[in-house]
């Protein structure tokens, strides 16, 4: 997230919090989708994506940091709906949804996404506020989104309608993606370590944070 040029947010903050503290010199860009990133990262063009999910296909290309927070993708909606055992059931009664491109939303949407014709049920939105406009419009039924992220928004743009579906699409850890062609083993420890002790501090960031977004 952006304010002009200047980054701000969650996982902006950790990062900070963070590489300061394992006394590596960092620098942030801005690219547009979470699918350029990677590719950037692959390429070796940037050097780390924070809050990334892990899977075997991103291990093959990029060093891990330990976890950092954990997250959990959630349906953020204006509809009123029951709890569903699946979220194949919400696709299979044709409701529509949301995401970002390029971003890990689990195991589960992954293999929603592998038949077409729930293919043309997804779209991807890069601008994480268009997201959110287009389920506050009833455009799009579901926005998929991180918890903290969603619920930020919503109270940053006063869309009080938009209501969390008790479904949980996807709770995992989040970790930094390091670029295999930058980092040492021995940069990749003080990361490691400095994600270890500041585990306090963590938590009252997402304290605080949790705090803003219930506001």
């Amino acid at each position: 997230m952006y304010k002009g040029d200047t980054p701000y947010g969650l996982d902006i903050e950790i990062t900070k919090l963070i590489f300061n503290k394992a006394n590596v010199c960092f620098k942030f860009i801005r690219l547009p989708t979470s699918a350029r990133g990677l590719a950037e990262l692959y390429k070796g063009f940037v050097d780390v994506l924070p809050s990334a999910s892990f899977n075997i296909d991103r291990a093959n290309n990029a060093h891990f940091s330990n976890p950092y927070r954990r997250e959990r993708m959630r349906l953020f909606t204006r509809l009123e709906l029951p709890p569903v055992k699946s979220l194949t059931e919400l696709f299979a009664d044709e409701y529509t949804f949301v995401t970002n491109p390029g971003a890990y939303y689990g195991e589960e949407l992954r293999q929603i996404l592998q038949i077409s014709w729930y293919q043309q049920r997804l779209v991807e939105v890069a601008s994480v506020s268009r997201r959110i406009e287009l389920v506050n419009k009833k455009r799009i039924d579901f926005l998929i989104e991180d918890e903290h992220t969603g619920f930020f928004y919503i109270n940053q743009l006063g869309y009080k309608r938009l209501r969390l579906h008790s479904y949980i699409v996807n709770d995992n850890a989040i970790h930094f993606m390091l670029s295999r062609m930058t980092f040492k083993a021995s940069e990749i420890d003080a990361i490691n370590n400095a994600i270890e002790q500041s585990q306090p501090e963590i938590e009252a960031i997402l304290s605080r944070r949790a705090g803003l977004a219930a506001k």
